[in-house]
């Protein structure tokens, strides 16, 4: 089997791309058969854990295959899964792939249009919009993604098209703009490629239900708790957690039976396999959650989205923990904090705090949370497990400088290093509130900086806007489980900012 055949199957590793490597291949070259490239190869057969090795080692994501075409239409033109698609172009994408090179021999379609034509997927559409994919652009019969869109009568397709639309009418298709943005939960991991992770949960075109766009991430197979288990010690094994837990650790017993037991639960938000073995691997990293209380908080309904996203947080990390487990809970301004908590009891002290004082994120993120949780158990070696903080702001810092938050992740990791422990086994996610143009250039700054990317994950909507929007749903118990369903996929960071590749 050779390497082409390799990156086709999905089969393509480290080791084996190590092996060919010793053969002194060009990873560029064409295959003589097909003529794509080995990335183009990859990107037709829906292989994101190949494309993503491929472009570890260097593969050029603008490399033509024969035809002209790119990676990204080759990614655009075969048949996977959403998910697939969605990881595929975004890493093309962020490696300088032109995501709207249209494809000489199929009458000039740009992969937007593939996209709208032959898929129909409102998720994968509004990715490459929010890419800027040029929704203008002409194939060879003057025809535009809106005009192919038209043709379809599909009205979800359409208004996904629709980049600049500020409301949507449903929060069915709010979720699938936000979860193009999003990769599942800390999964089996892959290294850093771009500043905003955009991955995906699945839709499986599935554009008029929320259950089925966000519940069906992959088929439905029976699991036992001896295969929780397993995926749960291989997973630990592959991100170096060893040092924190062993097999036959009461707690990781205590996760999988839970598992188990949700599973089974017709009440449960979280039924697929995938839902849970995602749970699992998040319930192994601490949860610590950082709210803004700075008096621009008291702005319109940031206080009362916060809350109510905050509880979600709480809520969905908290789902396989024992008993007495929870969040660790603190405030940029405010000393009131608390730990072991659970959804009900942070909301209620995230409700009797008063919005009062500055935005000194980075500053306090230290004195708060790094110095007392992180620094202070590696001194006395006592950190017990990874971390993952959790920070809600509506601004960008002040009075302090800019680059204070950015900065303090950074010092972390190099603390981390320097302990014998991995950069990555303290995790950020940051998400904003408010429209604060300031704001908005701040969170772009964090995105963009290469330094951060292999740590640090910002979300990509205003939380507000997403309680907002679930708010118009007339059902309130499907209310609340979309919204868990969204903090799920949105809140809580992607398998890329884990340690494996």
């Amino acid at each position: 089997m050779g390497i082409f055949e390799d990156a086709r199957n999905g089969t393509l590793d480290e080791p084996k791309l190590d092996q060919y490597k010793t053969l002194s291949f060009d990873i560029d070259a064409l295959d003589p058969k097909t003529g794509l490239t080995l990335l183009a190869t990859a990107s037709l057969r829906g292989r994101a854990n190949v494309v993503r090795l491929l472009i570890q080692n260097n593969a050029s994501a603008t490399k033509l295959s024969r035809g002209d075409c790119t990676p990204a239409w080759f990614a655009a033109a075969g048949s996977m899964k959403t998910s697939d698609r969605a990881e595929i172009l975004r890493l093309l994408h962020a490696h300088g792939v032109d995501i709207d090179r249209p494809s000489p021999r199929n009458r000039n379609y740009t992969p937007l249009m593939k996209v709208v034509v032959e898929w129909e997927d409102p998720a994968i559409v509004r990715q490459l919009v929010g890419l800027g994919a040029d929704v203008a652009a002409e194939n060879s019969d003057r025809e535009t993604a809106s005009t192919l869109a038209a043709k379809t009568k599909n009205r979800v397709v359409i208004r996904a098209l629709d980049g600049n639309s500020p409301r949507r009418k449903n929060f069915t298709d709010f979720v699938l703009m936000v979860v193009i943005f999003i990769l599942h939960v800390i999964v089996s991991v892959g290294a850093v490629a771009s500043g905003v992770v955009q991955g995906v949960v699945e839709s499986r075109y599935q554009h008029d239900n929320i259950r089925s766009a966000s519940r069906s991430r992959e088929l439905q197979e029976s699991k036992t708790i001896e295969e929780y288990s397993a995926d749960l010690v291989k997973f630990i094994a592959d991100n170096n957690l060893g040092n924190f837990f062993k097999k036959g650790d009461p707690f990781l017993k205590t996760l999988v039976h839970k598992a188990a037991k949700i599973k089974s639960d017709p009440k449960s938000t979280f039924k697929t396999d995938k839902d849970i073995r995602d749970l699992l691997k998040l319930s192994l990293y601490q949860q610590v959650i950082f709210c803004d209380d700075s008096t621009s908080m008291s702005i319109g309904n940031r206080l009362k989205a916060q809350r109510r996203i905050v509880k979600r947080i709480a809520k969905v990390a908290t789902s396989l923990a024992p008993d007495g487990d929870g969040v660790e809970l603190r405030f940029i301004n405010s000393s009131v904090s608390g730990s072991g908590l659970r959804d009900a009891e942070i909301e209620a002290i995230v409700a009797g705090v008063r919005p009062a004082g500055d935005t000194a994120i980075g500053t306090n993120l230290i004195a708060k949370i790094l110095k007392p949780l992180v620094y202070d158990k590696l001194a006395s070696q006592e950190l017990k497990g990874p971390v993952l903080v959790s920070i809600i702001t509506d601004g960008c810092p002040d009075p302090e400088a800019p680059d204070m938050l950015r900065d303090a992740i950074r010092e972390c990791g190099k603390k981390l290093v320097e302990a014998g422990y991995g950069s990555d086994v303290v995790l950020f996610q940051i998400s904003r509130i408010g429209n604060s143009r300031a704001s908005k250039e701040f969170f772009d700054g964090l995105r963009n900086d290469e330094q951060l990317q292999r740590v640090l994950y910002c979300t990509t909507d205003r939380l507000e806007k997403v309680c907002e929007e679930v708010s118009e749903n007339e059902n309130e118990n499907e209310n609340e489980d979309q919204l868990d369903e969204w903090v799920y996929v949105t809140v809580v960071p992607p398998d890329e900012l884990s340690v494996v590749v």
